[in-house]
């Protein structure tokens, strides 16, 4: 369970505590509220079905996985 109520579209996301995102790919900090908001908007709670694949983090856990399959 996480910090917040998002609907999170990333499926690699794992939980969330304030100004920090937890993946499987790691940890992705914050250095204050805006910050937060706007990364995760735009990546992790994306409405746009682009969104979450254009994180870098996810990029690479998508090729790692394809590669390891």
């Amino acid at each position: 369970m996480g910090y917040s109520n998002r609907t999170w579209s990333c499926p690699f996301f794992t939980w969330d505590e304030r100004l920090c995102v937890h993946c499987e790919g790691g940890c992705v900090t914050f250095p204050d509220r805006e910050a937060e908001r706007d990364y995760i908007r735009q990546y992790c709670a994306s409405r746009d079905a682009v969104g979450w694949k254009a994180c870098s983090v996810a990029g690479n856990l998508l090729k790692y996985y394809e590669r390891t399959d």
